[in-house]
């Protein structure tokens, strides 16, 4: 007599038809796959009890379309089926540390699971403390602004309208644009996090102002803010004031690419399409900081009496200049001119802050 299978074991090989299903599954094509699951296939009735189960746990979820008997199951969330080493859990946990430090903090807080679960392997494998310790952490010399502060119920309501295709209504202040509030009608297409805040990357449909507050229909946006009707743009979390999800369908784009230069130049500050041909005069300590480094993959050095020079191509970026501006006093940047006068112009904006000190 074959061994039974356990719901526990059901149960898992649901979830993982599922996992690789990427749309939903009706209840009888679920039962039919279990067999090349489990040895020993129940019983239709309990296939659909354990789905309900599932359902009740919030792990799937089901549907009964409009004429048809049956219902369609697909998977709401995955249980954590793991084996961690030691190592990769320390790694783990050293990622979900870095991330909390850049805003990442709801996120991490969505994976206490997970992060309990690396913890446990470290503790039970290790001779000593290391979490309790701080022996697992990371840092950064640099100067860490704190996150902006948004309502994680908009990030879930603007996650679950990307895995839905959804279109959002999203009462948004403008930056450079006072205290008005305005409404956008929007497509979200991408989540960028970085630099402390979570920036979303839109298709505007439409937006409404305040009486007498729309822009002009050629003026100048402010940074962070709708383009205008029918157009791309980036808009941070934290200066949104309600976020719901919309009865319209608005289409995205056509060709959309997060990696484009157009979504891009606003995400990351790109001021040039085209990467430039750098060429920069090193101080002895950037030197050795820039060997150990490297600005670029492709940069090369010449060694030269007082320093070095370096030339690389590289993209023209805000990244870049505040580079080149925190590290003034040990770089010269050489090429190209436009930048170089923008850094001289900046320097020189600078001292003259400074001008009343003596020298």
């Amino acid at each position: 007599m074959a061994k039974k299978i356990s719901k526990e074991s059901r149960c898992k090989a649901l979830l993982g038809i599922l996992q690789r299903e990427r749309g939903s599954l009706a209840t009888e094509e679920l039962h039919a796959q279990q067999a090349h699951w489990i040895e020993q296939v129940p019983h239709l009735k309990t296939t659909l009890r354990d789905l309900q189960n599932l359902a009740s746990e919030g792990l799937v979820s089901g549907e009964k379309p409009v004429g048809q008997k049956s219902y369609r199951w697909k998977l709401r969330k995955a249980r954590l089926d793991l084996a961690l080493t030691p190592s990769e859990s320390m790694t783990l946990e050293a990622m979900l540390q870095h991330a909390e430090r850049f805003g990442f903090k709801v996120v991490a807080d969505q994976l206490v699971e997970l992060r309990n679960y690396a913890l446990g392997v470290i503790g039970r494998n290790s001779k000593h403390d290391l979490v309790g310790q701080g022996r697992i952490t990371t840092g950064t010399r640099f100067m860490t602004l704190l996150p902006g502060a948004y309502n994680p119920a908009h990030l879930e309501t603007i996650q679950a309208a990307m895995l839905e295709g959804q279109t959002l209504k999203v009462a948004y202040k403008p930056r450079d644009a006072g205290d008005i509030e305005c409404t956008y009608i929007l497509k979200p297409l991408a989540l960028s996090f970085q630099d402390s805040n979570i920036y979303l990357s839109a298709f505007v449909e439409s937006e409404q102002w305040p009486k007498d507050k729309a822009p002009e229909p050629n003026a100048p946006r402010g940074k962070y803010s709708s383009n205008g009707p029918d157009k791309q743009c980036v808009l941070m979390l934290h200066r949104m004031v309600d976020v719901e999800t919309y009865w319209r369908d608005t289409p995205e784009p056509e060709g959309y690419q997060v990696g484009s230069f157009e979504v891009q130049r606003d995400l990351m500050t790109i001021h040039h399409e085209v990467p430039i041909g750098l060429r920069l005069r090193l101080e002895t300590n950037l030197l050795n900081r820039l060997t150990e480094n490297p600005l670029s993959e492709n940069q090369q050095i010449e060694h030269v009496p007082g320093g070095a020079i370096l030339q690389c191509t590289i993209q023209d970026t805000q990244g870049l200049r505040l580079f080149l501006m925190s590290n003034a006093d040990e770089i010269e940047v050489m090429g190209p001119d436009y930048l170089r006068e923008h850094i001289k112009h900046a320097l020189r904006r600078a001292l003259k802050m400074y001008a009343g000190d003596e020298l």
